[in-house]
């Protein structure tokens, strides 16, 4: 698809605005943190709302979008089948169970970080095999739900959005693929990992760029937590909220310059809320969440410039040719007058 100019223009004030940001949080990510982040000395978890609910529930968009897409795949393959029968059964199936394993990770994770935070006892439940089996068992119920509610998607949709729910599982599986290797490589510590230790000092703190040599020994429980800053996985999973940008360029009733601005204005504000919330929590920097957020970000971007664009602007050629073709073929023939 050919770029017009207010796309270079758009394009290039966006990069200059990264730059930016990258520049003033190179000079002033230590000091963001000191600014924003709610954790007084000694404590690993802040006790503040806005950063519990955004560790909580921050990541869950990109399980819920996997979800969908998994169901879609369910009755693609269903609706569609391909000539082999036994792959066929086996890649129902596998949908299936991706969508029960997504759920049960998501609920799990979702009841980890809640026992953080709560009195409740759940640590105890989550560690006990009949605590599993139930969240399992809700996991299947919720897998169910879902699945359901697809089932009433018509097959020409189901097969239009086919597109979309393959988009999903390779930008997710890419993007956090990135991110979790980032973490390994770079070893950030964490600003709450400092305070927690009472390093208020900051003397173990370093530089996005840096590869961290510079680690402290502990004995803490959460020493396996404290050099996971950059980037930050949260806000990489928030970012997925942006594949929501791609489903009009492959569902037709999104087509609408309504559904565009909504799908645009809830990936921003949430990816924004959720990496804000980050930096509250203590959890990471501003270019923990910045990089984080960026990754799958950038990852739709290409996706959608380089890939579903011109994927678009074929279909669009070809339905073109063929209502002129149609056109051409109803036109009544003249008759050709015979010499005589």
């Amino acid at each position: 698809m050919k770029k017009t100019k207010g796309f270079y223009i758009s394009l290039s004030v966006g990069l200059v605005l990264l730059i930016v940001a990258v520049i003033l949080g190179t000079i002033y990510d230590l000091e963001i943190s000191k600014l924003f982040a709610d954790l007084p000395r000694g404590s690993y978890y802040s006790s503040n709302i806005f950063a519990i609910i955004g560790e909580m529930i921050g990541e869950n968009i990109l399980y819920i979008l996997l979800e969908v897409a998994f169901a879609i795949l369910f009755y693609y393959f269903i609706k569609y089948p391909i000539k082999q029968k036994w792959l066929n059964v086996l890649l129902i199936i596998f949908f299936a169970l991706a969508g029960v394993l997504v759920s049960f990770y998501c609920i799990n994770k979702t009841l980890e970080y809640l026992s953080i935070y709560t009195n409740f006892g759940l640590d105890v439940y989550l560690e006990n095999t009949m605590g599993k089996l139930s969240i399992l068992a809700f996991s299947i119920v919720v897998d169910i739900i879902v699945f359901l509610l697809f089932s009433r998607v018509s097959k020409e949709s189901i097969k239009e959005l086919f597109g979309f729910a393959v988009t999903i599982i390779v930008i997710s599986v890419i993007s956090n693929l990135i991110v979790q290797g980032a973490k390994l490589i770079f070893d950030r510590t964490r600003y709450r990992a400092m305070m927690y230790e009472g390093y208020d000092d900051f003397e173990y703190y370093t530089n996005w760029y840096q590869i961290n040599t510079n680690k402290f020994a502990s004995n803490s429980e959460y020493y396996s937590d404290y050099f996971r800053s950059f980037p930050s996985g949260h806000t990489c999973a928030a970012a997925s909220s942006f594949l929501l940008i791609l489903l009009p360029s492959f569902y037709h009733k999104t087509n609408t310059t309504g559904w565009k601005i909504t799908f645009t204005t809830f990936a921003i504000l949430y990816t924004f809320l959720v990496g804000l919330s980050r930096i509250v929590a203590g959890a990471h920097y501003f270019t923990d969440v910045l990089f984080g957020g960026l990754v799958t970000t950038v990852c739709v971007l290409i996706a959608k410039w380089f890939i579903i664009d011109k994927m678009v602007a074929k279909r669009k050629l070809k339905e073109e040719q063929l209502r002129l073709e149609a056109l051409e073929n109803s036109k009544p023939k003249k008759k050709v007058k015979s010499a005589n």
